[in-house]
């Protein structure tokens, strides 16, 4: 829209300069100032095109890396969860968590078999028959979580994405919510690390802002972009 009329009020404006402004000037010299005037329209109108399709590609990658970040944030958040089912309590550093997902062994039921009406609410009576049958075992983490791709997910799993290396901070402890005590924890980093190599100025973006999973204050495993 904007290419539009930038086009249209220069048409306007050669052709006001032609009619009333240039009158007196020969053929020749009248050319040549049509020609700079075409050649001026043309460079705004390539400028504000330009300009325009800078900013479509910059919205472009803003929304690509906020979705690797999220992607990435909602596996530690996977990671974590299965530390806590393991541990009692969340991973306050990477190296305790990149430590349990390569070496430590995750505790997995089996069940088969179904308690007959006849003995509701008495499993234990139905596993002693021997209709039902639960048992446990260890399974090496790496089996279990991430098994798509676990070596790449894990790697570098602490590293913000785009950032050149920076790290996720990481926390992890106990609050009290309505006489509760619970576990939380949060991993989070600031956008401009996100965004590192972007060039922001007059977007409106607050770099210092934080995108997080979890939370130091409150009971959640969400992602703030939730």
């Amino acid at each position: 829209m904007g290419l539009l009329i930038i086009i249209i009020l220069g048409a306007v404006a050669l052709y006001f300069l032609s009619k009333y402004v240039f009158v007196g000037l020969s053929p020749m010299l009248l050319n040549v100032i049509k020609l700079v005037f075409v050649a001026l329209i043309a460079v705004a109108a390539y400028m504000n095109y330009d300009s325009i399709q800078s900013k479509i590609e910059l919205e472009k990658e803003i929304k690509k890396r906020n979705k690797v970040v999220q992607t990435k944030l909602e596996k530690i958040r996977d990671a974590q969860i299965e530390y806590k089912k393991l541990k009692g309590e969340y991973a306050g550093s990477f190296n305790q968590l990149l430590d349990f997902l390569n070496n430590d062994s995750l505790i997995i039921v089996y069940s088969e078999g179904e308690v007959p009406d006849s003995l509701l609410g008495q499993e234990a009576r139905a596993l002693e028959l021997g209709i039902i049958v639960r048992d446990t075992t260890k399974v090496p983490v790496r089996q279990e979580l991430f098994k798509e791709d676990f070596d790449k997910i894990v790697k570098d799993m602490n590293i913000v994405p785009y950032s050149d290396g920076v790290e996720f901070e990481i926390a992890a402890g106990e609050i009290e919510k309505g006489k509760v005590m619970g576990k939380v924890f949060e991993v989070k980093t600031q956008y401009k690390n996100v965004y590192n190599g972007l060039d922001l100025k007059n977007e409106g973006v607050d770099l210092d802002a934080y995108i997080a999973v979890g939370s130091m204050e409150e009971p959640t495993t969400n992602g703030n972009w939730k």
